[in-house]
């Protein structure tokens, strides 16, 4: 007996190993379906950990891309009219750009002495760190060197994301943190060992008032307390006046956890992790590099 689901009026879709190949792109396949989807009033709502600068801009010119949640929930965007412009306004070199300013309609800021903690503890490990302000990804030089260097190494999807001004490298992040924290969406690091992952993963659990979670086995994410893709998702859902068994989530990895668990219809890639696969209502037979999420789409009739 074949299974039903309410239909669906907003989509959720992460990123990297879900939306977006192996390439950095969206599979013609699956432009078609977001497409007619999108036709049929369906809210298309890119979600990822990344901030709003770091949006690729083929995922900002989607058909039905006018929202976004960005920094794993800790931001809501409107991109507008103009989404690819939305995008361009949190680049470094934005006044080069044609750009256009978006509505935030949810920011959730770490506490300032959260911020402030967490970053101190970050610093204790060698790797690449970010810290997510206001859509800005900022990063020191050192940082977008490690971070191209790993990308390279691991010929992952950003990898095929030309480095063309979406970080806004300063000389010194501690020097910008101590005038900046109190405006921090999250912060990243990916660990240049990853054995010591574990060790600072629970220190980092034992912290009060932060959430954590991994988007790999190298990094950690640090957002505030009850700071998630899902809650994001039930925010923006209400105020468009969608009901919660209405929205669907499609995700891969650890980091849609809290959205899966959350949207009315939970859909995971073939790709996905094990455990996140439990989570799911129903798997895909095909992963990111083959129209999974058209079929996603195709198996909701969307």
């Amino acid at each position: 007996m074949s299974q039903t689901f309410p239909p669906v009026r907003l989509a959720a879709l992460d990123l990297d190993g879900t939306l977006l190949n192996h390439e950095g792109q969206v599979t013609p396949r699956t432009r078609a379906a977001l497409q007619a989807a999108s036709d049929r009033g369906v809210v298309i709502v890119p979600t990822t950990g990344r901030p709003l600068g770091n949006l690729p801009p083929v995922v900002a010119q989607l058909p039905g891309v006018r929202y976004a949640i960005t920094s794993n929930g800790a931001a809501v965007w409107d991109l507008g009219s103009d989404p690819l412009g939305a995008v361009y306004s949190r680049y470094a070199n934005a006044a080069e750009r044609q750009t256009s300013e978006p509505t935030c309609l949810l920011r959730r800021l770490m506490p300032v002495e959260t911020a402030r903690a967490a970053f101190d503890l970050f610093m204790e490990y060698p790797g690449g760190m970010g810290v997510f302000w206001n859509g800005y990804s900022v990063k020191d030089q050192a940082s977008v060197d490690f971070a191209a260097a790993r990308w390279a190494r691991l010929h992952s999807t950003e990898a095929r994301q030309p480095n063309d001004g979406r970080f806004l490298v300063v000389r010194d992040l501690g020097e910008w943190m101590s005038r900046h924290a109190h405006e921090v969406e999250k912060q990243c690091l990916f660990f240049a060992e990853q054995d010591q992952v574990p060790q600072a993963l629970a220190r980092f659990r034992a912290m009060p008032g932060v959430e954590v979670v991994q988007g790999s086995p190298e990094n950690i994410e640090v957002t505030a307390a009850g700071v998630d893709k899902g809650e994001a998702l039930l925010t923006l859902a209400d105020r468009l006046g969608i009901p919660r068994a209405q929205t669907l989530a499609v995700g891969d990895s650890e980091n849609d956890r809290a959205m899966l668990e959350k949207a009315g219809v939970a859909a995971v890639m073939a790709n996905g992790m094990p455990q996140i696969k439990a989570l799911a209502d129903l798997v895909t037979t095909a992963d990111c590099d083959h129209d999974g999420v058209a079929e996603v789409f195709g198996t909701l009739g969307l």
